[in-house]
């Protein structure tokens, strides 16, 4: 089959590459002038900047062993072990979060209260709610002290979110599937094992290339036909099959379409049904978040980065939502002696101040900075990238969105809708799903 990608991102390029090794002609358009999407690596002066994804959490056996296939098992690096150590703002003090219950225990970021519904968590009935959201989830198994000093921080460290507006059957089905299978998280943690393997999961490995992330989809993109700077207005039938418009040239048919677009762009005008889609995409939620980079000679910081980074719950009423360590997750990201820290700010929990200016924003940084990691000097390098749409959040509306795009679908057989939008944020995620379009297609 002739088969036309609209969007270079991860997910596209993943089902083109698939489709084209199964022997289909396949040709992407990408209005940008380089593959990837939000994926995007800099390096300039021994500082490597991820501007996008920051990391590849493997726990899939098909992701892997696309990268494989890829030959870039030599190219891959795992996260430096001290990246298991993650920190929590907590009274105006970082503290190590607990990675197991008798941590938990003696943890100074939980109190009784947690100890008491980490005894009762075991023998809580699952929840009857589909639509319930991630806070009513965690504050109901967990309790509010779980809530609010881990998990609103951890969502602002994933989504840019707000548990009170996330649906946790979507946005952490792990945790859903848990409940409902085992009855409770704890137990389902330790005896799901066997059944989390058999579904090809394996243990999680947290990733990136030497080169940074920017390496997966430069690598996918090597044998592909791509078309930078080609955006498509319209996608048209054309008998049995689909014509691309762009710049009011209309291609040759296609087959099949795989439209890999994020779903603010869609319009009635680019596809019968996109404009409501559209309408019922606006409940997704894409945060603005600004990532901003700054390095420091190693002297110049108090903190021994001894970690994956800190995360800030919003009770803490900072000016960020965190910041990676990322000269500590993996080797090379900055010259010697020196510390390159990532920083995001704004999300759902402050959108105005994710738009700010470079300069604003740093100073709000150095001051968390110099409190938190007694930072004594200014950045020697300072990077700064916004992102107007960030991350989309599945709402607890989400199934109207579901509903929406196979509608859609139905409506244009021969066009698949794929994307972050659709089956998990994450890159492992979206790599998943090109590979399930790609066997759609290919069987059919």
């Amino acid at each position: 089959m002739r088969i036309g990608v609209v969007g270079a991102g991860i997910t596209g390029l993943v089902a083109a590459w698939t489709l084209q090794r199964a022997g289909h002609t396949v040709v992407l358009y990408e209005r940008h002038d380089r593959p990837g999407g939000s994926i995007r690596t800099e390096e300039e002066g021994g500082w490597l900047k991820e501007l996008g994804p920051n990391t590849l959490q493997v726990r899939s056996r098909s992701v892997y062993d696309l990268l494989e296939r890829l030959g870039l098992q030599d190219e891959m690096i795992e996260a430096n072990p001290e990246a298991s150590r993650r920190f929590i703002l907590f009274e105006e003090s970082l503290h190590a979060l607990p990675s197991s219950i008798k941590e938990a225990w003696n943890s100074p970021l939980f109190g009784a209260e947690t100890a008491w519904n980490l005894l009762l968590e075991p023998f809580r009935r699952p929840g009857t709610d589909p639509d319930e959201t991630v806070s009513s989830f965690v504050r109901r198994r967990l309790g509010n002290e779980v809530l609010d000093r881990a998990i609103n921080p951890f969502v602002s460290g994933i989504y840019a979110g707000d548990p009170d507006l996330l649906s946790v059957r979507h946005a952490f089905p792990s945790l859903y599937e848990l409940e409902q299978t085992w009855r409770s998280l704890i137990a389902g943690s330790i005896l799901g094992k066997r059944e989390r393997k058999r579904k090809g999961r394996i243990p999680a490995q947290l990733l990136s290339f030497r080169k940074g992330l920017q390496q997966l989809p430069a690598r996918l993109a090597e044998p592909l036909d791509i078309r930078y700077g080609e955006t498509v207005e319209r996608i048209q039938r054309d008998g049995s099959g689909w014509q691309l418009i762009s710049g009011g040239v209309a291609s040759e048919p296609f087959d099949r379409v795989i439209l890999n677009v994020p779903f603010y762009h869609l319009s009635e005008q680019l596809l019968d049904g996109g404009g409501e889609l559209l309408g019922h995409a606006s409940t997704l939620i894409y945060p603005p978040l600004s990532v901003l980079h700054t390095g420091f000679r190693t002297e110049d910081l108090d903190h021994p980065l001894d970690g994956f980074g800190f995360l800030v719950p919003e009770s803490e009423k900072r000016t960020i939502l965190g910041t990676l360590f990322s000269s500590t997750l993996f080797p090379n990201r900055a010259p010697d002696g020196h510390a390159l820290l990532t920083t995001f700010i704004g999300g759902v929990r402050d959108r105005d101040r994710a738009a700010e200016p470079t300069d604003r924003l740093l100073d709000d940084v150095m001051g968390e900075f110099r409190e938190l990691l007694g930072a004594r000097a200014d950045p020697v390098m300072v990077d700064h990238s916004f992102w107007p749409y960030a991350i989309p959040n599945y709402t607890t509306e989400y199934d109207q969105v579901l509903e929406m795009i196979d509608r859609v679908e139905e409506r244009n057989p021969g066009v698949y809708l794929a994307g972050n939008a659709k089956g998990g944020i994450s890159v492992p995620d979206c790599m998943e799903q090109g590979m399930n379009v790609a066997r759609q297609i290919d069987s059919k």
